[in-house]
């Protein structure tokens, strides 16, 4: 024999979450206030028909001391067409509430571009510290932190982030409250100076004496090392220097010059020596008269 019926008796599991509970002044829930487990038993067509949305779960959390509680707690159900099996207790822990200030660190994630760095002396976070407010059990050794990725940045910015904590096992406890809940956080993030070889340039100013002439300008170094950024430095065909002064000269002139590179580049010397060959002019002698 086989029996069967078009609208047999079911059942249904759902997980309900309790209304807002509150606890005495002073206490704090450790972590997640368990969800209720609720199962509604009806036939078949009500329970296609039922919304779980109607089950309301409440507790009495007015009694709950430091440690281990059992709390009563109770299903409503306005369904008549269905039953509810539902427990009557949950248990919770309950812990003294406590605060503390913790300085917030920056946590940097990933590293910056290749030829980038972190000035980190110019590094902030503003406010510095913050207030955890939470079991007291969970604040030893708690930390408060930002993650700042660092992949991309090529310049400076200012941004705020989510303070987020953890405790001495690296792990994220629940039931802490961060104030505020965000920093700013700023950084000044440059390009790498490069070193690289230069030609040295040289300037003269004035002439020599009459029936005199510069045959030749000799420098010592002809190169230099200097130091910038890379953008600048290719764009730098001569390093300047001062001008030696060759007027009304009748001899050679050797004198020391500084160089002077552009702003933000620095040279592996400050001075070159520049040799000024001074030569008579070829003279044309005067035909005699017939």
């Amino acid at each position: 024999m086989v029996a069967y019926t078009e609208n047999p008796t079911q059942s249904h599991l759902y997980k309900i979450t309790l209304d807002h509970p509150a606890v005495p002044s002073g206490l704090v829930i450790v972590g997640d206030v368990p969800l209720v487990a609720a199962t509604v038993i009806g036939t078949a067509d009500n329970l296609r028909g039922f919304d779980p949305r109607t089950l309301h779960a409440s507790g009495n959390f007015t009694r709950v001391r430091i440690g281990v509680n059992r709390v009563p707690i109770r299903v409503d159900n306005p369904n008549p067409n269905v039953q509810v099996d539902a427990p009557s207790v949950i248990t919770v822990t309950v812990d003294q509430l406590a605060s503390t200030t913790q300085s917030v660190a920056i946590e940097r994630v990933h590293a910056l571009p290749p030829g980038f760095h972190e000035q980190t002396g110019s590094t902030t976070v503003t406010p510095a510290t913050v207030r955890l407010d939470g079991p007291k059990s969970q604040l030893a050794g708690i930390q408060a932190f930002v993650q700042v990725d660092l992949d991309q940045l090529q310049g400076p910015f200012d941004q705020n982030y989510p303070v987020l904590v953890r405790d001495a096992s690296k792990k994220t406890p629940k039931s802490i409250t961060v104030t505020p809940s965000q920093v700013s956080v700023k950084m000044t993030i440059q390009a790498d100076a490069v070193t690289v070889t230069k030609p040295v340039g040289w300037t003269l100013s004035g002439q020599p004496a009459p029936g005199y002439r510069v045959s030749n300008v000799i420098l010592s170094p002809l190169q230099v090392n200097a130091t910038g950024l890379l953008n600048q430095l290719a764009g730098i065909n001569l390093l300047s220097t001062d001008a030696v002064d060759v007027n009304g000269a009748t001899a050679d002139i050797t004198k020391a010059v500084n160089i002077r590179p552009p702003g933000g580049v620095t040279v592996s010397q400050q001075t070159v020596q520049v040799h000024v060959v001074i030569t008579r002019s070829a003279q044309v002698s005067p035909s005699s008269s017939p």
